[in-house]
């Protein structure tokens, strides 16, 4: 396969430290899997990343755009390049940022971003960027923190995946195994049954009757997405718990914390389901939200 026609790993590049982080976990997966980095800058004269207004020298189309490529080319200088290097292309654009992720990401194996500082303002940020791009785009998008520590490698952290049946989880379970292969990491596949206290107390069968169903949907899920010579360390997990907190709570001692958009329940309409964007807004790790796979 050319380089031209592999895939790469598209990043989106802001001059932020969440983008910083985001070009870090890009090159250690691109290092990987053996693909290239395309690390990408849009902008527009109403929208500029704030680093750009600050490096232009003139407020004119060329001095802006002279800014603009200057801020990506600072970002990429203060992320060191892997040992063995990886091909990387620098694309700037003037164009809305989310519109030219989208464009690009058309020809991408998976889209990778940033978030900025932490609060009210980064969770708002992070939750806007992600429900964009996703309702824009179908393929893998990889929420990456600032103080992410991906780049050490070997990091042998599990991989965490949430599991409820649904079409876009399947999805998460495949593309999950695929990176838990590339880094030998074990992998974790998570279905969280919320037992509710009714206004009488339901008999113990209830309670044994659902961690069976939870631990059968488990075992079906990986026959139904998983072959069977795959080499995993895998892990299924059920607990007793709302899916939101037991993913949270997984993805404290974990590398990378994968999610399908929308599970069951909830409304069609919504493409960034309650538990994926928690999980957006919250996780301590990398968060990779996955759709349905498209027929």
């Amino acid at each position: 396969m050319s380089a031209e026609s592999r895939q790469g790993v598209l990043v989106g590049i802001d001059g932020s430290p969440g983008s910083e982080a985001a070009l870090r976990w890009a090159y250690s997966t691109a290092q990987l899997e053996h693909r290239p980095v395309i690390a990408l800058l849009g902008w527009t004269a109403d929208g500029l990343p704030r680093g750009v207004y600050q490096a232009a020298v003139n407020a004119d189309y060329l001095g802006l755009t002279k800014a603009a490529e200057q801020i990506l080319h600072h970002t990429i200088a203060r992320v060191p390049m892997p040992d063995p290097p990886i091909e990387l292309r620098q694309v700037v654009v003037e164009q809305d940022p989310v519109d030219a992720l989208v464009h690009k990401a058309k020809n991408a194996a998976m889209t990778v971003i940033g978030t900025s500082g932490s609060g009210f303002a980064h969770r708002v940020l992070a939750g806007s960027v992600a429900h964009q791009l996703l309702h824009q785009h179908t393929g893998p998008v990889v929420v990456v923190r600032g103080d992410d520590s991906s780049g050490q490698q070997p990091d042998r952290r599990p991989i965490v995946v949430g599991v409820d049946g649904s079409d876009s989880s399947c999805a998460a379970v495949r593309w999950a195994a695929d990176q838990a292969i590339a880094r030998e990491a074990p992998l974790y596949l998570i279905n969280a049954y919320r037992v509710y206290i009714a206004p009488f107390a339901p008999p113990t069968e209830y309670f044994v009757s659902l961690r069976q169903d939870a631990e059968r949907l488990l075992a079906d899920t990986v026959t139904a997405t998983l072959d069977d010579d795959l080499d995993l360390d895998l892990h299924l997990i059920a607990v007793d718990d709302s899916a939101s907190r037991a993913l949270l709570l997984a993805a404290q001692d974990a590398q990378l914390l994968v999610v399908g958009t929308r599970g069951h329940g909830g409304f069609a309409e919504l493409v960034l389901g309650s538990t994926a964007h928690q999980c957006v807004l919250h996780a301590p790790c990398p968060v990779a939200v996955l759709h349905a796979q498209q027929p």
